[in-house]
Protein backbone atom coordinates (compact mmCIF):
# COMPACT_ATOMS: atom_id res chain seq x y z
CA UNK A 1 0.00 0.00 0.00
CA UNK A 2 1.29 3.44 -0.91
CA UNK A 3 0.47 6.38 1.36
CA UNK A 4 1.24 9.92 0.26
CA UNK A 5 2.21 11.65 3.48
CA UNK A 6 1.99 15.47 3.52
CA UNK A 7 5.41 17.13 3.48
CA UNK A 8 5.66 20.89 3.14
CA UNK A 9 3.46 22.00 0.26
CA UNK A 10 3.65 18.53 -1.32
CA UNK A 11 3.79 14.89 -0.25
CA UNK A 12 6.32 12.11 0.31
CA UNK A 13 5.46 8.45 -0.41
CA UNK A 14 5.50 5.58 2.07
CA UNK A 15 5.09 1.94 1.02
CA UNK A 16 3.71 -0.35 3.71
CA UNK A 17 1.98 -3.74 3.80
CA UNK A 18 -1.78 -3.32 3.98
CA UNK A 19 -2.18 -5.36 7.16
CA UNK A 20 0.28 -3.09 8.99
CA UNK A 21 -1.88 -0.01 8.38
CA UNK A 22 -4.39 0.76 11.14
CA UNK A 23 -5.79 3.70 9.22
CA UNK A 24 -5.05 6.93 7.38
CA UNK A 25 -7.06 9.63 9.08
CA UNK A 26 -7.57 13.29 8.38
CA UNK A 27 -10.34 15.73 9.11
CA UNK A 28 -13.88 14.39 8.61
CA UNK A 29 -14.65 16.80 5.79
CA UNK A 30 -14.65 16.78 2.04
CA UNK A 31 -13.75 19.54 -0.39
CA UNK A 32 -16.08 22.52 -0.14
CA UNK A 33 -17.95 22.96 -3.41
CA UNK A 34 -18.60 26.69 -3.06
CA UNK A 35 -16.42 28.37 -0.38
CA UNK A 36 -17.32 31.88 -1.49
CA UNK A 37 -21.01 31.04 -1.52
CA UNK A 38 -20.78 29.67 2.02
CA UNK A 39 -19.18 32.90 3.19
CA UNK A 40 -21.63 35.18 1.36
CA UNK A 41 -24.57 33.29 2.81
CA UNK A 42 -23.19 33.75 6.34
CA UNK A 43 -22.56 37.46 5.75
CA UNK A 44 -26.15 37.99 4.64
CA UNK A 45 -27.84 35.90 7.35
CA UNK A 46 -30.53 37.57 9.48
CA UNK A 47 -28.94 39.26 12.49
CA UNK A 48 -25.49 39.00 10.93
CA UNK A 49 -25.85 41.29 7.92
CA UNK A 50 -22.45 42.72 6.99
CA UNK A 51 -24.03 45.55 5.03
CA UNK A 52 -25.93 46.65 8.13
CA UNK A 53 -22.79 46.40 10.23
CA UNK A 54 -20.76 48.68 7.95
CA UNK A 55 -23.64 51.14 7.74
CA UNK A 56 -23.34 51.72 11.49
CA UNK A 57 -19.60 51.07 11.95
CA UNK A 58 -17.86 54.03 13.55
CA UNK A 59 -14.31 55.10 12.71
CA UNK A 60 -11.62 54.00 13.29
CA UNK A 61 -12.39 50.51 12.01
CA UNK A 62 -9.86 47.72 12.64
CA UNK A 63 -9.72 44.42 10.72
CA UNK A 64 -7.89 41.62 12.55
CA UNK A 65 -6.45 38.62 10.66
CA UNK A 66 -4.35 35.60 11.64
CA UNK A 67 -0.61 35.34 11.05
CA UNK A 68 1.16 33.12 8.55
CA UNK A 69 1.35 30.11 10.86
CA UNK A 70 -2.41 29.64 10.65
CA UNK A 71 -4.28 28.07 7.71
CA UNK A 72 -7.10 30.67 7.88
CA UNK A 73 -7.93 31.76 4.29
CA UNK A 74 -8.08 35.45 5.20
CA UNK A 75 -7.38 36.50 1.61
CA UNK A 76 -10.52 34.70 0.41
CA UNK A 77 -12.60 36.46 3.03
CA UNK A 78 -11.10 39.87 2.32
CA UNK A 79 -11.70 39.43 -1.41
CA UNK A 80 -15.41 39.20 -0.62
CA UNK A 81 -15.37 42.08 1.87
CA UNK A 82 -13.09 44.35 -0.14
CA UNK A 83 -15.55 46.35 -2.22
CA UNK A 84 -17.70 47.26 0.77
CA UNK A 85 -14.69 48.04 2.99
CA UNK A 86 -13.22 50.35 0.37
CA UNK A 87 -16.60 52.01 -0.12
CA UNK A 88 -16.80 52.58 3.65
CA UNK A 89 -13.28 54.01 3.62
CA UNK A 90 -14.18 56.64 1.02
CA UNK A 91 -16.59 58.34 3.42
CA UNK A 92 -15.09 61.57 4.87
CA UNK A 93 -13.23 61.05 8.13
CA UNK A 94 -13.26 57.25 8.05
CA UNK A 95 -10.04 55.47 9.03
CA UNK A 96 -9.34 51.79 8.35
CA UNK A 97 -6.47 49.64 9.60
CA UNK A 98 -5.53 45.98 9.18
CA UNK A 99 -3.45 44.19 11.80
CA UNK A 100 -1.91 40.72 11.74
CA UNK A 101 -2.57 39.09 15.12
CA UNK A 102 0.86 37.61 15.72
CA UNK A 103 0.58 37.10 19.47
CA UNK A 104 4.20 36.66 20.53
CA UNK A 105 5.30 35.48 17.07
CA UNK A 106 7.48 37.55 14.76
CA UNK A 107 6.11 40.09 12.30
CA UNK A 108 4.72 38.71 9.06
CA UNK A 109 7.24 38.49 6.22
CA UNK A 110 6.43 40.20 2.88
CA UNK A 111 5.61 36.88 1.22
CA UNK A 112 3.38 35.98 4.16
CA UNK A 113 1.52 39.28 3.85
CA UNK A 114 0.86 38.46 0.19
CA UNK A 115 -0.61 35.11 1.23
CA UNK A 116 -2.60 36.49 4.17
CA UNK A 117 -4.14 39.42 2.29
CA UNK A 118 -3.71 38.52 -1.37
CA UNK A 119 -1.02 40.16 -3.51
CA UNK A 120 -3.17 42.96 -4.93
CA UNK A 121 -4.91 43.69 -1.64
CA UNK A 122 -1.59 43.81 0.25
CA UNK A 123 -0.14 46.26 -2.29
CA UNK A 124 -3.22 48.49 -2.35
CA UNK A 125 -3.47 48.77 1.45
CA UNK A 126 0.19 48.42 2.42
CA UNK A 127 0.21 51.64 4.44
CA UNK A 128 -2.75 50.41 6.48
CA UNK A 129 -1.33 46.97 7.25
CA UNK A 130 0.80 46.26 10.33
CA UNK A 131 1.92 43.28 12.38
CA UNK A 132 1.32 43.25 16.12
CA UNK A 133 4.48 43.44 18.26
CA UNK A 134 3.88 42.10 21.77
CA UNK A 135 7.07 43.73 23.08
CA UNK A 136 6.60 47.23 21.67
CA UNK A 137 5.62 48.93 24.91
CA UNK A 138 4.93 52.27 23.21
CA UNK A 139 2.19 50.65 21.15
CA UNK A 140 0.52 48.85 24.07
CA UNK A 141 -2.31 50.13 26.27
CA UNK A 142 -3.06 48.84 29.78
CA UNK A 143 -6.71 47.93 30.41
CA UNK A 144 -6.63 46.43 33.89
CA UNK A 145 -6.27 43.00 35.44
CA UNK A 146 -8.32 39.78 35.27
CA UNK A 147 -9.48 38.00 38.41
CA UNK A 148 -6.66 35.48 37.88
CA UNK A 149 -4.13 38.29 38.01
CA UNK A 150 -3.35 38.66 34.31
CA UNK A 151 -2.37 42.25 33.50
CA UNK A 152 -4.14 43.20 30.28
CA UNK A 153 -1.93 45.00 27.77
CA UNK A 154 -3.28 45.32 24.26
CA UNK A 155 -2.28 46.76 20.90
CA UNK A 156 -3.13 50.47 20.68
CA UNK A 157 -5.00 49.93 17.42
CA UNK A 158 -7.50 47.71 19.24
CA UNK A 159 -7.71 50.03 22.24
CA UNK A 160 -8.54 53.01 20.05
CA UNK A 161 -10.80 51.27 17.53
CA UNK A 162 -14.54 51.88 17.73
CA UNK A 163 -15.43 49.06 15.36
CA UNK A 164 -13.59 45.75 14.92
CA UNK A 165 -13.87 42.98 12.33
CA UNK A 166 -12.34 39.64 13.36
CA UNK A 167 -11.53 36.91 10.82
CA UNK A 168 -10.50 33.56 12.26
CA UNK A 169 -10.81 29.78 11.91
CA UNK A 170 -11.61 27.27 14.62
CA UNK A 171 -9.70 24.07 15.35
CA UNK A 172 -8.89 22.14 18.54
CA UNK A 173 -6.06 23.58 20.67
CA UNK A 174 -3.96 21.54 23.04
CA UNK A 175 -4.38 23.77 26.10
CA UNK A 176 -6.92 26.49 25.21
CA UNK A 177 -9.55 23.95 24.16
CA UNK A 178 -10.09 25.50 20.74
CA UNK A 179 -8.42 28.12 18.59
CA UNK A 180 -10.43 30.91 17.03
CA UNK A 181 -12.89 33.32 18.59
CA UNK A 182 -11.32 35.30 21.40
CA UNK A 183 -7.79 34.22 20.44
CA UNK A 184 -7.72 36.76 17.58
CA UNK A 185 -7.56 39.54 20.17
CA UNK A 186 -6.12 37.71 23.19
CA UNK A 187 -3.39 36.57 22.78
CA UNK A 188 -3.38 37.73 19.15
CA UNK A 189 -3.08 41.44 19.97
CA UNK A 190 -1.90 41.19 23.57
CA UNK A 191 1.34 42.32 25.16
CA UNK A 192 4.03 39.79 26.00
CA UNK A 193 3.36 40.09 29.74
CA UNK A 194 -0.33 39.35 29.15
CA UNK A 195 0.39 36.27 27.03
CA UNK A 196 2.96 35.04 29.56
CA UNK A 197 0.52 35.27 32.46
CA UNK A 198 -2.33 33.68 30.53
CA UNK A 199 -0.24 30.82 29.15
CA UNK A 200 1.16 30.14 32.61
CA UNK A 201 -2.35 28.93 33.42
CA UNK A 202 -1.79 26.11 30.93
CA UNK A 203 0.19 24.36 33.65
CA UNK A 204 -3.00 24.06 35.70
CA UNK A 205 -5.63 21.32 35.65
CA UNK A 206 -8.34 21.75 33.05
CA UNK A 207 -6.14 23.26 30.32
CA UNK A 208 -6.86 20.59 27.76
CA UNK A 209 -7.90 19.83 24.20
CA UNK A 210 -11.60 20.36 23.46
CA UNK A 211 -12.27 21.67 27.00
CA UNK A 212 -13.69 25.16 27.56
CA UNK A 213 -15.74 24.95 30.74
CA UNK A 214 -13.37 24.96 33.69
CA UNK A 215 -10.37 25.62 31.43
CA UNK A 216 -8.38 28.38 33.20
CA UNK A 217 -6.66 29.53 30.00
CA UNK A 218 -9.94 29.90 28.11
CA UNK A 219 -11.76 31.55 30.99
CA UNK A 220 -8.94 34.05 31.49
CA UNK A 221 -8.99 34.86 27.77
CA UNK A 222 -12.74 35.37 27.89
CA UNK A 223 -12.39 37.81 30.77
CA UNK A 224 -9.60 39.67 28.95
CA UNK A 225 -11.79 39.81 25.85
CA UNK A 226 -14.66 41.36 27.79
CA UNK A 227 -12.32 44.09 29.03
CA UNK A 228 -10.79 44.61 25.59
CA UNK A 229 -13.97 45.16 23.58
CA UNK A 230 -15.93 47.39 25.96
CA UNK A 231 -17.69 50.05 23.91
CA UNK A 232 -16.66 48.52 20.58
CA UNK A 233 -18.89 47.19 17.82
CA UNK A 234 -17.38 43.79 16.95
CA UNK A 235 -18.27 41.80 13.85
CA UNK A 236 -16.90 38.26 13.82
CA UNK A 237 -16.34 35.86 10.94
CA UNK A 238 -15.46 32.39 12.22
CA UNK A 239 -14.60 29.64 9.76
CA UNK A 240 -14.17 25.89 9.77
CA UNK A 241 -11.97 24.76 6.89
CA UNK A 242 -12.14 21.93 4.41
CA UNK A 243 -9.24 19.64 3.50
CA UNK A 244 -7.71 22.26 1.22
CA UNK A 245 -7.89 24.98 3.88
CA UNK A 246 -10.83 26.54 2.05
CA UNK A 247 -14.01 27.78 3.68
CA UNK A 248 -16.18 24.79 4.54
CA UNK A 249 -18.35 26.53 7.13
CA UNK A 250 -18.78 30.17 8.05
CA UNK A 251 -20.63 32.01 10.79
CA UNK A 252 -20.92 35.79 10.98
CA UNK A 253 -22.18 38.06 13.73
CA UNK A 254 -21.25 38.35 17.41
CA UNK A 255 -17.91 36.97 18.53
CA UNK A 256 -19.36 34.63 21.15
CA UNK A 257 -22.17 33.38 18.92
CA UNK A 258 -20.00 32.67 15.89
CA UNK A 259 -17.33 31.00 18.01
CA UNK A 260 -19.85 28.57 19.51
CA UNK A 261 -21.36 27.78 16.11
CA UNK A 262 -17.94 27.03 14.66
CA UNK A 263 -16.97 24.84 17.64
CA UNK A 264 -20.01 22.63 17.06
CA UNK A 265 -18.93 22.05 13.46
CA UNK A 266 -15.23 21.72 14.36
CA UNK A 267 -15.88 18.92 16.83
CA UNK A 268 -17.62 16.87 14.17
CA UNK A 269 -14.80 17.45 11.69
CA UNK A 270 -11.68 17.25 13.82
CA UNK A 271 -12.37 14.65 16.52
CA UNK A 272 -11.42 11.23 15.16
CA UNK A 273 -12.67 8.15 17.00
CA UNK A 274 -10.23 5.22 16.95
CA UNK A 275 -10.59 1.66 18.26
CA UNK A 276 -7.46 1.61 20.40
CA UNK A 277 -4.04 3.18 20.89
CA UNK A 278 -1.44 1.90 18.42
CA UNK A 279 2.16 0.78 18.48
CA UNK A 280 3.21 3.28 15.81
CA UNK A 281 1.58 6.63 15.10
CA UNK A 282 2.65 8.95 12.29
CA UNK A 283 1.59 12.49 13.22
CA UNK A 284 1.89 15.03 10.41
CA UNK A 285 1.99 18.80 10.92
CA UNK A 286 0.42 20.00 7.65
CA UNK A 287 1.59 23.17 5.90
CA UNK A 288 1.69 25.98 7.08
CA UNK A 289 1.59 24.58 10.63
CA UNK A 290 4.89 22.84 9.91
CA UNK A 291 6.77 26.14 9.84
CA UNK A 292 8.79 25.52 13.02
CA UNK A 293 9.10 23.29 16.07
CA UNK A 294 6.97 25.61 18.21
CA UNK A 295 3.96 25.12 15.93
CA UNK A 296 4.78 21.44 15.32
CA UNK A 297 4.17 20.77 19.01
CA UNK A 298 0.42 20.74 18.28
CA UNK A 299 0.90 17.68 16.08
CA UNK A 300 3.00 16.04 18.80
CA UNK A 301 0.30 16.54 21.42
CA UNK A 302 -2.41 15.17 19.16
CA UNK A 303 -0.40 12.18 18.01
CA UNK A 304 0.47 11.26 21.58
CA UNK A 305 -3.23 10.64 22.29
CA UNK A 306 -3.18 7.72 19.85
CA UNK A 307 0.14 6.04 20.70
CA UNK A 308 0.24 3.22 23.22
CA UNK A 309 2.68 2.96 26.12
CA UNK A 310 6.04 1.79 24.84
CA UNK A 311 5.11 2.76 21.29
CA UNK A 312 6.72 5.07 18.75
CA UNK A 313 5.35 8.48 17.74
CA UNK A 314 6.76 9.59 14.38
CA UNK A 315 6.38 13.35 13.94
CA UNK A 316 6.52 14.62 10.36
CA UNK A 317 7.13 18.35 9.98
CA UNK A 318 9.36 20.25 7.59
CA UNK A 319 10.20 22.96 10.19
CA UNK A 320 11.30 25.38 7.48
CA UNK A 321 12.02 28.06 10.08
CA UNK A 322 13.78 25.74 12.49
CA UNK A 323 12.99 25.86 16.18
CA UNK A 324 10.97 29.08 15.90
CA UNK A 325 11.32 32.33 17.81
CA UNK A 326 10.30 30.72 21.09
CA UNK A 327 12.89 28.08 21.90
CA UNK A 328 11.79 27.26 25.45
CA UNK A 329 10.80 23.73 24.44
CA UNK A 330 14.26 23.03 23.06
CA UNK A 331 16.05 24.81 25.91
CA UNK A 332 14.14 22.93 28.62
CA UNK A 333 14.76 19.48 27.19
CA UNK A 334 18.32 20.01 25.94
CA UNK A 335 19.44 21.41 29.32
CA UNK A 336 18.28 18.30 31.20
CA UNK A 337 19.87 14.89 31.53
CA UNK A 338 16.51 13.18 31.02
CA UNK A 339 12.85 14.02 30.36
CA UNK A 340 12.14 13.35 34.04
CA UNK A 341 14.72 15.95 35.04
CA UNK A 342 13.17 18.45 32.65
CA UNK A 343 9.82 17.95 34.36
CA UNK A 344 11.37 18.33 37.78
CA UNK A 345 13.11 21.56 36.82
CA UNK A 346 9.93 22.98 35.32
CA UNK A 347 8.13 22.48 38.62
CA UNK A 348 10.87 24.32 40.51
CA UNK A 349 11.71 27.17 38.15
CA UNK A 350 9.73 30.28 37.25
CA UNK A 351 7.40 29.77 34.31
CA UNK A 352 8.73 30.65 30.87
CA UNK A 353 6.49 31.17 27.85
CA UNK A 354 6.44 27.82 26.07
CA UNK A 355 7.19 25.77 29.19
CA UNK A 356 3.86 24.00 28.75
CA UNK A 357 5.28 22.46 25.58
CA UNK A 358 8.39 21.18 27.30
CA UNK A 359 6.53 19.63 30.22
CA UNK A 360 3.93 17.95 28.05
CA UNK A 361 6.50 16.50 25.67
CA UNK A 362 8.60 15.33 28.61
CA UNK A 363 5.52 13.52 29.93
CA UNK A 364 5.02 11.85 26.54
CA UNK A 365 8.66 10.76 26.46
CA UNK A 366 8.16 9.13 29.84
CA UNK A 367 5.93 6.48 28.25
CA UNK A 368 6.74 6.45 24.50
CA UNK A 369 9.49 7.34 22.06
CA UNK A 370 9.32 10.29 19.68
CA UNK A 371 11.05 10.12 16.30
CA UNK A 372 11.20 13.13 13.99
CA UNK A 373 11.31 13.54 10.23
CA UNK A 374 12.14 17.20 9.69
CA UNK A 375 14.75 19.62 8.43
CA UNK A 376 16.03 20.26 11.96
CA UNK A 377 19.63 19.33 12.63
CA UNK A 378 20.10 15.80 13.96
CA UNK A 379 21.91 17.20 16.99
CA UNK A 380 18.93 19.43 17.82
CA UNK A 381 16.50 16.53 17.63
CA UNK A 382 18.75 14.28 19.68
CA UNK A 383 19.20 16.94 22.35
CA UNK A 384 15.44 16.72 22.97
CA UNK A 385 15.59 12.94 23.54
CA UNK A 386 14.05 12.28 20.13
CA UNK A 387 15.48 10.27 17.25
CA UNK A 388 16.00 11.98 13.86
CA UNK A 389 15.16 10.21 10.59
CA UNK A 390 15.83 11.38 7.04
CA UNK A 391 12.60 10.05 5.51
CA UNK A 392 9.17 8.93 6.64
CA UNK A 393 9.75 5.58 4.96
CA UNK A 394 12.87 4.91 7.04
CA UNK A 395 11.12 5.91 10.25
CA UNK A 396 8.04 3.76 9.60
CA UNK A 397 10.10 0.71 8.61
CA UNK A 398 12.27 1.02 11.71
CA UNK A 399 9.32 1.59 14.04
CA UNK A 400 7.35 -1.42 12.79
CA UNK A 401 10.44 -3.64 13.04
CA UNK A 402 11.02 -2.36 16.56
CA UNK A 403 7.44 -2.97 17.67
CA UNK A 404 7.08 -6.50 16.33
CA UNK A 405 5.22 -8.38 13.62
CA UNK A 406 1.76 -7.67 15.05
CA UNK A 407 2.33 -3.92 15.27
CA UNK A 408 0.25 -1.52 13.20
CA UNK A 409 0.79 2.09 12.19
CA UNK A 410 -1.86 4.79 12.35
CA UNK A 411 -1.35 7.77 10.05
CA UNK A 412 -2.73 11.15 11.20
CA UNK A 413 -2.28 13.34 8.14
CA UNK A 414 -3.54 16.53 9.81
CA UNK A 415 -2.40 15.99 13.37
CA UNK A 416 -2.07 19.70 14.13
CA UNK A 417 -5.83 20.19 13.90
CA UNK A 418 -7.32 16.74 14.55
CA UNK A 419 -7.79 14.94 17.86
CA UNK A 420 -7.80 11.13 18.02
CA UNK A 421 -10.10 9.72 20.70
CA UNK A 422 -10.35 6.07 21.69
CA UNK A 423 -13.90 4.96 21.01
CA UNK A 424 -15.80 3.76 24.07
CA UNK A 425 -18.48 1.09 24.01
CA UNK A 426 -21.83 2.57 23.08
CA UNK A 427 -20.38 5.78 21.68
CA UNK A 428 -20.63 6.35 17.96
CA UNK A 429 -18.11 8.25 15.91
CA UNK A 430 -18.61 11.99 15.71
Amino acid sequence: MRIDVPWGAGTTPVDIDDHRVAGVLGANVEKAEDPEGILREALAAPGADFEEYLARAASPLLVVVNDGTRPTPSAQVLAVLRARLEEWLRAPGNELDFVVATGTHRAALPEELDRIFGVDFAAMHAERISSHDSKDEEELVHLGRTTRGTEIWVNRLLAEARAVIVINSVEPHYFAGYTGGRKSLFPGLAGYETVWANHKLSMQEGSELLVLEGNPVHEDLEEALTMGIVGKDVFSIQLVLDKGHRIGFAAAGTLEGTFRQAIAVAEKQFVLDIDRCYEVVVAVAPHPMDCNLYQTNKAVQSGALAVGDGGVLIVVSQCTYGLGENQTLFDMLSAAASPAEALERANLEEYRLGAQQGTRIASILDRARIWMVSSLEDEQVGAMFMAPFATVQEAVDAALADQGEAAQALFLTEASITVPRVRKAGRESV
